[in-house]
């Protein structure tokens, strides 16, 4: 194992790394027949509990994709504070007639979440490169936008085996607060242990990490999968680009293994 230390950016030491989730370390895409097998159940469930809920079908358009909506919706206003997604769950089915008492609530939520694992892959170069830069002395964390239910995003991480590489994790769901809100940011440098100008931010979104960890005094690299953006001019505000997970390694300690 290499000794710690030696890792720095723009002429900056650097002793902690907040990684991003979605489109950084992982990519998805909608689950379809996972989704329609979760909505049987959750049917199912609602029935359990003495509702009498539609079709399958329709509680996925009138509920998940609805709320999806608004979230996307959300997402575009430019509003910084967090979505309250089981609030727009709630309304979602009480606009069909039913009203899921907290806990029936809780546990569609989860099999409705859970069936989005089976959209997600994780990129095969991201654990070791986690283990690479924790193995060289540096804390390691996630900072993710992501308004769901916060205990099925952590059993992700731990589904997945991302969790116990990491050294802290933040979501936007537990903060309250979105990137590129300096909130999250903060609450995510704590988690961390980390002063931001010895901190590393490296996501794929411009305005949401790059310029969210900019504005937080933090230094930021984009991740760009992009084969034609190879070689291209440096994007505004951005310290350097990576096109692959591993190339952070020569990127922060300026040799070439990997």
């Amino acid at each position: 194992m290499t000794q710690p230390g030696g890792a720095s950016l723009d002429g900056r030491p650097v002793s902690g790394v907040l990684f991003d989730y979605g489109n950084t370390l992982i990519t998805f895409e909608r689950p379809g027949a996972a989704l329609g097998e979760a909505y049987r159940a959750i049917a199912a469930r609602l029935r359990a509990a003495g509702l009498d809920p539609p079709t399958p079908e329709i509680l996925l358009r009138d509920v998940h994709d609805r709320v999806e909506r608004e979230v996307t919706a959300h997402v575009r206003s430019g509003s910084l504070e967090e979505i309250d997604l089981v609030d727009a769950a709630r309304r979602a089915y009480a606009d069909l007639g039913l009203a899921p008492d907290p806990g029936v609530l809780d546990e569609i939520l989860h099999l409705e979440q859970e069936s989005w694992w089976q959209g997600v892959a994780v990129d095969p170069q991201a654990i070791p490169t986690l283990d690479e830069l924790r193995g060289r002395g540096l804390r390691v964390g996630l900072c993710s936008n992501a308004p769901y239910r916060v205990r099925s995003m952590h059993e992700q991480l731990d589904h997945f085996g991302i969790a116990a590489h990491l050294d802290s994790v933040t979501f936007s769901a537990e903060v309250g607060w979105r990137k590129p809100s300096p909130r999250i940011f903060e609450a995510a440098l704590g988690a961390l242990g980390a002063r931001a100008e010895a901190t590393v931010m490296i996501g794929d979104s411009i305005d949401d990490d790059i310029g969210g960890a900019r504005a937080a005094g933090m230094l930021a690299v984009l991740v760009r999968r992009d084969p034609l953006e190879r070689g291209a001019a440096p994007r505004a505000g951005v310290f350097a680009t990576v096109h692959e997970l591993r190339e952070v390694i020569p990127l922060l300690f300026g040799d070439r293994r990997v």
